[in-house]
């Protein structure tokens, strides 16, 4: 219940963040260059200062610039990594692409 309860939360407060309406229905807001993935990524892991104080964490972003930044920081590290996590192979087998679980 908690965790529905942090989804509509979520869903509810970043529809009341759009504040640039008619950028908005023009289909030219922030996220028109960047893209529906970045868009998805963006808003899946976004936290409100209340949601983080709530799990007790810091926000990892709170607009495109430290979202920017946060995603640089993980790209940093998996790169200085890279020829590691290439040579362990992620301990998983790669998907295939059909859902034979």
């Amino acid at each position: 219940a908690a965790a529905q309860t942090l989804i509509w939360t979520r869903v509810t407060k970043n529809i009341g963040s759009v504040t640039k309406i008619k950028e908005m229905t023009d289909g030219e807001g922030p996220f028109f260059a960047l893209g529906e993935a970045v868009y998805d990524d963006y808003w899946k892991f976004y936290l409100t200062k209340d949601m983080a104080k709530a799990l007790e964490i810091e926000r990892p972003y709170s607009n495109l610039r430290t979202y920017l930044e946060y995603k640089k920081r993980g790209m940093e590290v998996l790169t200085a990594h890279e020829d590691e996590i290439l040579e362990a192979g992620g301990g998983e087998p790669p998907e295939t692409g059909g859902d034979s679980e």
